[in-house]
This record gives structure tokens, C-alpha cells and sequence, in this order.
């Protein structure tokens, strides 16, 4: 449970910070990972949903503040 909450924090903050594509990748290139080192090949498909309500939560956060952030 501690794993789910530190990546829905990351990709929270990520989302927020820099934009949804970079949340999305960044969940991408993480679950692959873990799919081939941890799963046996199959995706998990509780920390991909933890992941995309996370990146979901950001994309509002930046809408209704209107968070143009450009680095």
C-alpha cells in the first residue's frame, strides 16, 4: 500500500507540474517495468488504476486553477 501511495503522489505531482503526457509516460515506463521484473509478464492492474486516477486528478487540478506551467 505504501508503493501505490508514493506513485499516486508522483504521478500527482508530475501531472501537475509539468503536464498529463509526462504522467502518462511516466506510468507507462514505470508498470513495464514492473511487469517484466515483478508480475511474470502480466500487467497489474490495480497500480495501472491507481496511476490513471492520479494522472485524472492532476489534469482537474490544472484545469480548474488554470495552471499554465511552462518550464
Amino acid at each position: 500500500m505504501k508503493n501505490n501511495l508514493i506513485g499516486f503522489v508522483t504521478y500527482l505531482l508530475a501531472t501537475i507540474i509539468f503536464s498529463p503526457s509526462v504522467g502518462i509516460i511516466l506510468l507507462a515506463m514505470k508498470e513495464n517495468s514492473d511487469r517484466c521484473h515483478y508480475y511474470g509478464g502480466k500487467w497489474n492492474k490495480t497500480d495501472i488504476v491507481i496511476g490513471i486516477v492520479a494522472i485524472s486528478i492532476g489534469v482537474a487540478i490544472r484545469y480548474f486553477f488554470d495552471l499554465k506551467i511552462s518550464l
